[in-house]
């Protein structure tokens, strides 16, 4: 029983987990209001968040409703960070890459603008 052994086998994390540590990653950065539902191509339903792997390392595309009283360049460029360092330390993945789409700004009272579905970059 003297030191531990590697143990042959898998270890698979769900895509499910790796979505909910970009929810709450994300989510949790002053600006953001919310994840924006994605309204076009394989995106339909995706509750504004899109993994793909390349070589073993998970690619993040997240679309955003960000608060008009922050600079949105700088709410994109924390959740690129918080997203990263959030996979990194929870399981041990290296990440690709984090790509932010802004989709819309909540306007007063919750409600999000008309510009909804918009192409706007960060």
């Amino acid at each position: 029983m003297g030191g531990a052994e590697p143990v042959a086998g898998r270890i698979t994390i769900a895509p499910e987990v790796l979505r909910d540590i970009v929810r709450q990653a994300a989510l949790q950065v002053p600006g953001v209001a919310r994840l924006a539902e994605a309204r076009w191509g394989p995106w339909t339903r995706s509750g504004g968040i899109r993994l793909t792997m390349l070589r073993d390392r998970p690619r993040v595309d997240v679309v955003l409703v960000v608060r008009p009283e922050f600079r949105f360049r700088e709410v994109a460029r924390q959740v690129q960070e918080e997203v990263a360092r959030a996979i990194r330390d929870l399981t041990g993945l290296e990440v690709a890459a984090v790509n932010v789409r802004i989709a819309d700004v909540e306007v007063e009272g919750g409600a999000a603008s008309q510009a909804s579905g918009s192409d706007t970059r960060a």
